[in-house]
């Protein structure tokens, strides 16, 4: 009876044979180790006695080891006894050609021998593939691998997945996909593996599915006001690549003008087309299609665009010019309807010195339903106000109101009045004499005119006057100088 326990660590695999020694037939063991490694085959031997004889020959019949003793000029053979009755045949740095049949023999007595099988393994190595690439749909495709390998390994299908490997469980050099579609299209792997290598060889093959668009609309209705940002959308699944392009009553449309034509690839074979309109005006109403068309066929999609009409402002009322006394309100009449956020209405005052914006629609805080107070550079302004639908209110006008005031009413037309304030309606004199303007620039011209006059008229008088100074002194001193040279010649003619 033989019994059999193997040791494998890093470096080595032993193999232990416990030979009951006896005439029956021998068993044949096996023992796998990589190239490289250190195989240690072991010969337990029950029966001790000094004439018992130990010996190991190779699968050539050449004698190993007798005993204790080496005799093999191979020095990466060598006897290991690590207990009485082992006798370990190990075998260094074990090659490819060390491969075959061991076998332990006992003597003298002539007993059967016990062999062992040496497997030196080759890590397993994908040597041709073949199956990969595109087919029409519905098509019958077979994947296949080979691989060799010591031992021979054996061929698993995997696919992946959503970046995941599904085993298929199927074994074998071939994969039979029946019938070619969407769902079994995809990246295949196959994977040889051996018995006792822990060295996988994988190999990945490639799977393409060929179609004729198709079209899914995700909204085939769109509702949309006039003059709004509108887009859109289809998805478009196919392969190969096709021709993606957006129609209307007949008419291709282009990324040209208000609309913008484009395309994203969002998944395997899946595209996502768009239509973007800038700005929706009526004409863009309507029934759209989106197309795709490849040399397998051709797909489309229809989407309907509809909406209300955008409202056309309409001036209701306009501002007249004004003539109020000092201290009365004063109302200008701007009443418009449909006046929408894209239509912005402002009101301006332009007066001798500036000219500055009292109020625009967006800024508007309703405090009831028929009046608002009005907000100007983000401050709460109580001089103005507008009633109802824009009309401008401006409370106890002074000389500092007067000007030009205007509606501006955004893409449409300038509507524009005066205002005027007098003291008394009563007197024309009076409204002559003081109907002016706060700061007039002709005024402030002729003012600094005469400063300019008055400062030159005293800048020549001080000149004249000191040149009248420097005259005089200058007389005098002559005087002096001749009163002195008189002096001396006097004082001369007395000597």
């Amino acid at each position: 009876m033989i019994t059999t326990d193997m040791y494998k660590d890093t470096l080595s695999v032993t193999v232990v044979f416990m030979l009951w020694l006896s005439r029956g037939v021998p068993s044949l063991q096996m023992v796998q180790v990589d190239v490289g490694e250190t195989a240690e085959l072991v010969c337990i031997v029950e029966i001790t006695g000094s004439n018992i004889v130990v010996e190991w020959y190779s699968k050539l019949d050449e004698l190993l080891t007798q005993n204790n003793e080496v005799k093999t000029q191979d020095r990466r053979f060598s006897i290991r006894r690590q207990y009485i009755k082992e006798w370990v045949l190990s075998i260094n740095n074990v090659r490819n050609s060390d491969a075959g049949k061991y076998e332990c023999r006992i003597g003298p007595v002539e007993y059967k021998p016990y062999s062992v099988e040496l497997i030196v393994s080759r890590p397993p190595e994908i040597t041709n593939t073949s199956g990969p690439g595109s087919y029409v749909l519905d098509s019958r495709v077979v994947l296949s691998c080979a691989a060799r390998g010591i031992p021979e390994p054996v061929i698993s299908w995997l696919r992946v997945e959503n970046h995941q490997l599904i085993d298929l469980n199927v074994k074998g050099n071939n994969y039979v996909i029946d019938s070619l579609n969407l769902s079994t299209a995809g990246v295949y792997e196959c994977h040889a593996l051996a018995r006792g290598v822990k060295q996988t060889a994988t190999a990945a093959l490639e799977v393409h599915v060929l179609f004729a668009p198709i079209i899914k609309v995700p909204y085939q209705e769109v509702l949309q006001e006039e003059g709004k940002w509108t887009q859109l959308s289809c998805l478009v699944t196919v392969n190969p690549k096709a021709d993606l392009y957006w129609m209307q009553n007949g008419r291709r449309i282009d990324s040209a003008g208000s609309y913008v034509v484009s395309s994203q690839e969002i998944g395997r074979y899946t595209h996502l087309l768009r239509l973007s309109i800038e700005i929706l005006s009526y004409s863009d109403y309507g029934e759209y299609q989106c197309l795709a068309e490849n040399e397998h066929g051709k797909d489309a999609g229809k989407i309907t665009l509809s909406g209300e009409q955008k409202k056309k402002a309409v001036v209701v009322s306009r501002p007249r010019d004004l003539v109020v006394t000092v201290g009365e309100d004063a109302l200008f009449n701007c009443s418009v309807l449909h006046l929408s956020a894209d239509d912005r209405l402002v009101w301006w005052h332009r007066s001798a010195n500036e000219t500055k914006k009292l109020f625009e629609s967006p800024s508007l805080k309703r405090t009831s339903k028929k009046t608002s107070e009005l907000t100007v550079n983000g401050l709460e302004n109580a001089k103005h106000d507008v009633i109802g639908q824009y009309n401008l209110l401006i409370r106890t006008a002074n000389f500092s109101d007067e000007g030009l005031y205007t509606c501006q009413i955004g893409g449409h037309e300038n509507l524009s009045a005066t205002l005027n304030v007098i003291v008394s309606k009563d007197s024309d004199t009076v409204c002559q004499e003081y109907h002016q303007e706060p700061f007039n620039l002709n005024t402030t011209l002729v003012v600094v005119c005469l400063v300019v006059i008055v400062l030159l008229l005293v800048t020549i008088v001080v000149i004249i006057l000191v040149c009248r100074f420097w005259a005089r002194r200058s007389r005098k001193d002559v005087e002096y100088t001749h009163s002195v040279q008189l002096n001396a010649k006097v004082v001369k003619i007395n000597q």
